[in-house]
């Protein structure tokens, strides 16, 4: 791989010095290997370089937690009752019973469903739930690619795709494929449930099957350095008996793998905690099987108590924290301020686009700023550089990748992006670091850079042909509504 020269750009490396600089970065076999003021007093003859004027040069954004297939149930409301219909059976496949709804969540005893969601319990049943039987390999594909498109075309350098249905052992296979061909650093986070009365048997697992197939996935991605991987329960305890708890963290341990997991997302998911376990929280309930740890990632977080939040710093945990899609469905406001101020790495995901619409994360970066200061009634409660260290180095380290990119650092991969700040909407500047959060958009980003690699310049992708991406997912989303429309909910 040869060597890369940003110059004339407005470099901000978001390292704990809250800097920022005129000058250029080199890049050399996908490492940086120069952050300077100025301009480069050597270049290497017909050494590519991109003239960044009039833009920041900054670390990739990273999605810690997403869910990438399911863009092809993007905003799918519908106008005809059986159009609705459709778009419920499949949200609630992904735990979300409708677009604009309240979650519910899978768990064995109904009655502790909020009972102002009771009109779509008898949606909330094992009928519906058994809509998995029509996912396909290609359904993940397609929608997966999609996806990472979208991510890229907002910025986006690095995702973790938390992995949570496997109707069949390729699923997973033609994710990470999907995955690999759009050149995104990952994290693919494959899940496990082996418990809960509207889980269907075909996503139903035991551990020794589980991990047996989570083996054959690292062992057939051995040699991708932009790919890593996590495992976990997906929604605990509500779809995961203890027993798989405790083999999920030998399982971790034994393969020197991270674990993801939706956290207290929902009061209803506390309330079950309460009344099953004895607990008076998941993350304390966790912590009895270890789960809790630097090498864990819990997404959402919004119902945690202060001791959880230091048990979370006590045990290294990170958050994900996903403001579009706990605001999307009325969950709440997690207690962002006050993990940071109790010393948790929270990082910033989109979730999936069936509780989210999108993956943009700048959206979900403002999102997170204004949340808080409004709940707070405190403008100033929390600051726009720790919003982008959230989608930046947190993130990263979150993930397990913190020496590896997050930050424009000389020995860091190259995972840069470049934001266009000539744009009316972002003139004229006077803080960057808020203007980054609150007045850029994902449409300013004019460049994406992983690796070194080049898969975005001038607004246009580099190694995909985004219409036959498009086109494809478009079809695979026909066919599976057409097959939607023959199961029996």
């Amino acid at each position: 791989m040869s060597d890369l020269i940003i110059v004339n750009a407005l470099v901000v490396p978001m390292t704990e010095e809250r800097k920022f600089l005129n000058g250029f970065v080199r890049v050399s076999d996908g490492v940086i290997t120069e952050v300077r003021a100025g301009a480069p007093r050597e270049v290497t003859k017909d050494a590519p370089m991109i003239d960044a004027d009039g833009s920041v040069l900054m670390p990739g954004l990273v999605n810690a937690h997403t869910h990438l297939y399911q863009v092809l149930l993007r905003a799918d409301n519908g106008s005809s009752t059986d159009q609705r219909a459709v778009a419920a059976a499949f949200l609630s496949v992904v735990e979300c019973l409708s677009a604009d709804g309240p979650l519910l969540v899978a768990i064995d005893d109904l009655q502790w469903i909020d009972p102002s969601s009771m009109h779509v319990v008898a949606f909330a049943s094992k009928r519906i739930y058994g809509a998995a039987q029509v996912l396909r390999p290609e359904h993940f594909y397609a929608g997966t690619l999609l996806g990472c498109v979208e991510a890229i075309r907002n910025g986006v350098t690095t995702v973790c795709e938390h992995n949570f249905l496997n109707p069949h052992p390729a699923c997973a296979f033609e994710t990470i494929r999907a995955i690999r061909e759009s050149g995104l650093r990952a994290v693919f986070a494959r899940t496990i449930m082996d418990t809960g009365e509207i889980v269907p048997d075909c996503v139903k697992e035991n551990s020794d099957g589980a991990f047996r197939h989570i083996g054959d996935i690292i062992a057939a991605n051995r040699q991708s350095e932009r790919l890593s991987f996590m495992t976990g329960p997906n929604t605990p305890p509500l779809n995961t008996t203890p027993d798989l708890l405790k083999e999920i963290r030998r399982f971790a341990d034994e393969k020197s793998i991270g674990i993801s997991a939706h956290v207290a997302e929902s009061r209803s998911v506390v309330e079950f905690t309460k009344e099953k376990h004895g607990k008076s929280g998941v993350v304390g309930f966790l912590d009895d099987f270890g789960i809790p740890a630097p090498n864990s990632i819990f997404a959402h977080c919004v119902h945690v108590s202060d001791d959880e939040i230091r048990v979370l710093k006590e045990r290294g945990a990170s958050v994900s924290h996903n403001p579009v899609s706990n605001m999307m469905l009325g969950d709440g406001v997690a207690p962002v301020v006050e993990m940071i101020r109790g010393g948790v790495n929270v990082a910033l995901g989109t979730d999936g686009a069936a509780s989210n619409h999108s993956q943009d994360l700048f959206e979900t970066m403002k999102t997170a700023s204004l949340l808080q200061k409004v709940h707070h009634q405190d403008a100033g409660v929390i600051d726009p550089y720790a919003v982008l260290r959230m989608a930046t180095v947190n993130g990263a380290r979150a993930l397990g990748l913190g020496s590896a990119c997050g930050t424009v650092e000389v020995g860091k991969r190259a995972d840069l992006i470049l934001v266009d700040l000539d744009a009316i909407h972002n003139q004229p500047i006077n803080d960057v670091f808020s203007q980054l959060v609150h007045c850029a958009k994902a449409s300013d980003v004019q460049t994406v850079i992983v690796d070194g690699e080049i898969l975005m310049k001038d607004r246009k992708l580099t190694g995909q042909d985004e219409r036959e991406v498009l086109s494809n997912a478009q079809r695979r989303h026909r066919n599976l509504m057409e097959r939607l429309r023959t199961v029996s909910f």
